[in-house]
């Protein structure tokens, strides 16, 4: 027969079924009828022992797992109490409690869940090279006037990214915790000798224009971007440096995309709209509709377009969705170029 006990875990109650006769007594229980037998034939000079392992907020809910279950699962295993914050607390780390060989086997187990969920917490930053020219930052504004008066007339605005953010993106990063982002900002400005060697004393200038969609159907495109390329020089300065800073980021463990790198500055993302898309009200020749724009008379019309040049003046660890009162990506931290 079995029977329900309730357990708080941060502020939070959940409800675990648990054998009547014997078994655990859930999670951290502490009645001597639950506990293992490992635990309940210990020598009287063990001791119990507590301790706060860091452990990113955004992961806490993968600890708990549905109803509790993971907790369960850990305490069965491990005989460890694990003792998760209140989300309001905004800790980034739990709490272990028991024998040093208990705490190191629930240590453990915690660490695979996080390797097999780590994927599913979305990126916090990227490392981008801006596009702070004024006057390239005028012209894309332009560009997307004129698009959205001839073919995308009643697209959400946010369809179209705000100039001031504009840049290079190099790689995503999830920083969960402030020491992770002091140390990949501190990781980024230890390359300053070796991505001096790669661009030498010149400034990196870049040619900004013709557009593209990341889609090979541009009909069905989701992002359309401009090419940025080198000006002038052709000993390709950018190429080197945004694939010598993204494999040493890479290689240190803080990315793990397996996409290409493709330099590109995206200009228009297509944003689905809340409800079920219909056709209706977009200009003819040209139509959005579930996150998805029909690009191909805007490639006619503008496929060689030029934005100008610009110099591009660092390399930046970015924090996602925070901008400054310009509309550029708040900066974690970065390297200034020649």
């Amino acid at each position: 027969m079995d029977r329900f006990q309730i357990y708080e875990v941060g502020g939070r109650r959940y409800r675990v079924r648990t054998e009547l006769s014997g078994g655990t007594s859930g999670v951290g229980g502490d009645n001597s009828r639950g506990q293992p037998a490992s635990r309940r034939n210990i020598g009287p000079g063990a001791k119990s022992q507590r301790k706060e392992v860091p452990l990113a907020r955004q992961i806490h809910r993968f600890i708990i797992g549905h109803g509790g279950s993971t907790l369960r699962k850990l305490y069965e295993e491990s005989h460890a109490k694990i003792t998760v914050p209140n989300e309001r607390v905004k800790s980034d780390s739990i709490q272990i409690e028991g024998l040093p060989d208990e705490i190191e086997k629930a240590e453990q187990m915690i660490e695979q869940i996080v390797q097999e969920n780590i994927h599913k917490v979305p990126y916090t930053h990227f490392i981008s090279l801006p596009i702070s020219d004024i006057d390239v930052q005028r012209k894309v504004k332009q560009f997307q006037d004129d698009v959205a008066q001839e073919f995308l007339r009643d697209v959400d605005c946010k369809t179209f990214v705000d100039p001031g953010s504009l840049h290079i993106t190099v790689g995503m990063l999830r920083l969960l915790t402030n020491a992770q982002v002091t140390s990949a900002v501190e990781y980024l400005k230890s390359l300053h000798t070796q991505i001096y060697d790669i661009l030498g004393t010149r400034s990196l200038v870049v040619n900004v224009g013709r557009l593209r969609t990341m889609e090979k159907n541009p009909a069905k495109a989701r992002i359309l971007y401009t090419l940025a390329e080198d000006f002038e020089f052709s000993d390709h300065r950018l190429q080197r440096l945004c694939s010598f800073v993204r494999e040493s980021f890479s290689q240190a463990g803080y990315i793990d995309e397996r996409r290409d790198l493709t330099i590109h500055i995206t200009v228009i993302k297509a944003r689905a709209p809340s409800q079920k898309p219909t056709e209706a009200g977009f200009a003819e020749g040209g139509h959005r509709s579930a996150g998805i724009i029909n690009a191909v008379p805007l490639l006619k019309r503008f496929d060689m377009m030029s934005f100008g040049t610009c110099r591009l003046g660092q390399v930046q660890i970015a924090k996602r969705f925070h901008h400054t009162e310009s509309g550029a990506y708040d900066s974690e931290g970065c390297v200034l170029l020649p």
